[in-house]
């Protein structure tokens, strides 16, 4: 089967894809190294800008493909009209569920536990996050201390209840008429060794223990079924003093894919392609926890930089995934590469994300 990939940073999807024994082309904007390597065609684009621009490239590329699979960016993007096999949530279900606005009120009415979501003139304690109402990755979260930092909240912006705890996600397989748990993550977010950004997604570690596994698995999986998810997506969680709370849903793959597959020894991209026909992995419940742990922390650049040779031979000799070409350019506040670390606790694994994090920091 041959599928393309379109989004801004496709190579995890690719690999996978690769991975799972599909001939891959993608359609992408960084072209980072390894992705040159494991995708069967490759094109480049410096920035789509609405659906007619993305299905001109497309009539030009005139590439073969059985399926599309619509990444970080893309995922509003609506094809099938055009009579593509797009292989994501409808763009409706999936632009309802990226507006945080609108999402609260789904979980709302649904009964699952989520942040409360103020007007601009309620009365309520500081802090407080803003957030933008469309937006991933949490680099433009910020938290608001005084009336004066929530100034301009509106069309654009939300402000929600701030609430203290551990990050995790659920990665979670859905059909129409099922969906199944197939790992818990802790998330990496703000962590001050890879990002200057507070509350950016920095990377996870695969499993994530604690007493909420099982809660957290049954509510990730009621809350993609009553959404009519289908395909790979995840739930992020905020586990506070008074149990996990719901923060939002990717309706879409997550950056979780690769220690996922690692651990579970499960294909989530085959299984989120089969899933479009009904299809649920099958899980061996000894399977999570005699495999160890895995861990992948995205580094984020401090200053402008550029790759230039020297940067490029020192960065093959470490762990990292991503791996920019020589000669590009990055703006300070921009991922620079991932690192990716296996172990047999977390603690291994952090100690290693850390130390090859450090490394690379001091290199670039």
């Amino acid at each position: 089967m041959k599928i393309l990939i379109i989004g801004y940073s496709t190579r995890y999807l690719v690999c996978a894809g690769k991975r799972a024994g599909y001939t891959v082309y993608s359609l992408d904007h960084f072209g980072d190294v390894d992705l040159l390597r494991c995708a069967d065609k490759y094109a480049c684009f410096d920035e789509i800008v609405d659906n007619d621009e993305l299905l001109s490239i497309l009539d030009q590329l005139n590439w073969d493909f059985d399926a599309i699979i619509l990444g970080t960016g893309f995922e509003y993007a609506d094809l099938e009209w055009e009579g593509y096999r797009v292989l994501n949530n409808p763009p409706d279900i999936a632009r309802s569920i990226g507006n945080k606005k609108s999402f609260a009120g789904k979980m709302e009415s649904l009964g699952f536990p989520h942040p409360e979501i103020y007007d601009i003139d309620d009365d309520f304690l500081y802090p407080v996050m803003v957030k933008p109402i469309y937006g991933v990755g949490g680099i433009e979260n910020r938290l608001a201390c005084s009336r004066e930092e929530i100034s301009g909240c509106g069309d654009d912006l939300l402000i929600q209840e701030y609430l203290e705890g551990v990050p995790a996600s659920v990665s979670v397989i859905a059909t129409h008429e099922d969906a199944v748990a197939i790992a818990v993550n802790e998330q990496l977010i703000g962590t001050p060794w890879l990002s200057p950004h507070r509350f950016a997604y920095s990377g996870n570690v695969t499993p994530f223990r604690s007493e909420y596994d099982c809660e957290m698995r049954e509510i990730a999986v009621q809350v993609v079924k009553r959404l009519g998810l289908v395909g790979s997506n995840g739930v992020d969680f905020l586990i506070t003093d008074k149990g996990p709370v719901v923060i939002e849903v990717n309706a879409r793959f997550q950056g979780t894919l690769d220690t996922v597959e690692h651990v579970s020894k499960i294909s989530v991209f085959d299984a989120h392609v089969n899933a479009f026909s009904g299809e649920l992995p099958e899980l061996d419940p000894d399977n999570e926890s005699g495999t160890g742990f895995a861990g992948k922390a995205i580094i984020f650049a401090d200053h402008d930089l550029v790759i230039d040779e020297a940067i490029s031979e020192r960065l093959a000799r470490e762990p990292i995934r991503d791996i920019p070409e020589v000669g590009c350019k990055i703006p300070a506040g921009d991922p620079v590469t991932t690192v990716f670390c296996t172990g047999r606790t977390r603690e291994q694994v952090l100690d290693g994300l850390k130390a090859a994090a450090w490394r690379i920091r001091r290199l670039v």
